[in-house]
């Protein structure tokens, strides 16, 4: 296929899990949401032949051929950078053109606390890429993402990619895809990032272990995650604040029972209903990251929580956050 053009932007947004996080991977439904906090990406053919990326993270290296060259970063240079160097590489190899690129990141999402900035990369280097070619298609986009994401969490069950690349709210069941959810009433959401960084691979690796040494128990909890998701769905679509706070809470009970969540979480949930918020729950794979809240759709209950926060050190690490309808984006 033949360049229509040199060079190409694409951003695509982060996520949140507002229910189903690990029982979604066994083919229970999950909720999530699109953020409006981006990842950015800005790709240029080179004539070099080479594959080079450069990461705000302070991340540079390149990659010929099965030759890796770092130029900064650490020794996880590669493993963080080579499967979005794949990203780039599946989209060459379906165009049928073998082409250097250079690739440059810039994120306003933490990486490695739950918020979808590997699925959010993926997304947004495998559009800009292949819309040097044509005007990218989202489903494509996505399962084209969804592969390279796979050799950053081998067990994805591809729910982060589908947010990242259609945006808005949906419920999502790894064998059937997604249906798109819509609120009557406007979600107020806020993030606390814990600080504390985790391995998604690590934490799926010991929820696997969990179910199969405690069978029945993990059966139960994931039917009650399934019934959970239902009524979110129900009232996500009516506005019903009360009783999404509520599940959210119901939700977080599960994630504790399954050993994902961690002292410092469950503080920072309860610290959290304490000052206000309807709901509150980790978001992610757990083992740190990063607590959703559902905050008062109202300036005063917003104001209140996140004032009480402040006050209990957790302001610097708190933000409010609004849904994004606009999923990926190309320029």
């Amino acid at each position: 296929m033949r360049l229509r053009r040199s060079s190409a932007r694409a951003s695509a947004p982060g996520k949140v899990v507002l229910f189903g996080e690990h029982f979604v991977i066994y083919d229970n439904p999950a909720i999530l949401a699109a953020i409006d906090r981006r990842v950015n990406v800005t790709v240029h053919v080179n004539t070099s032949g080479s594959i080079n990326i450069t990461s705000d993270l302070g991340l540079i290296a390149s990659f010929e051929g099965s030759t890796f060259h770092l130029l900064k970063g650490t020794t996880e240079t590669k493993t963080i950078l080579a499967p979005l160097c794949e990203c780039a590489r599946l989209v060459l190899s379906e165009r049928g053109c073998n082409l250097g690129l250079d690739i440059e990141l810039v994120s306003n999402l933490p990486e490695s606390v739950g918020l979808g900035s590997s699925a959010a990369c993926c997304v947004a280097i495998t559009a800009a890429v292949d819309s040097l070619f044509h005007e990218p298609d989202r489903y494509w986009v996505c399962s084209k993402a969804a592969e390279s994401e796979r050799l950053i969490h081998k067990d994805s069950s591809g729910a982060d990619c589908n947010i990242s690349a259609f945006g808005g709210m949906m419920y999502f069941v790894k064998s059937k895809g997604f249906t798109n959810i819509y609120s009557k009433k406007e979600l107020s959401l806020g993030l606390i990032n814990t600080g504390k960084k985790h391995s998604t691979a690590n934490l799926v690796s010991s929820v696997k272990k969990f179910k199969d040494i405690n069978r029945f128990s993990f059966k139960v909890l994931a039917s009650l995650s399934n019934a959970i998701c239902q009524k979110a769905f129900a009232a996500i679509k009516e506005g019903d604040e009360q009783m999404l706070g509520n599940l959210m809470s119901q939700n977080h009970v599960l994630l504790q029972e399954i050993g994902v969540s961690d002292k410092t979480i469950d503080e920072l949930v309860d610290l959290c209903l304490t000052n206000g918020a309807c709901g509150a729950k980790l978001t992610g794979a757990g083992g740190g990251g990063s607590v959703v809240v559902l905050v008062p759709h109202n300036e005063d209950g917003s104001k209140i929580f996140f004032d009480g926060i402040g006050k209990n050190g957790w302001g610097s690490e708190s933000i409010p956050v609004k849904v994004d309808y606009n999923g990926v984006l190309v320029a």
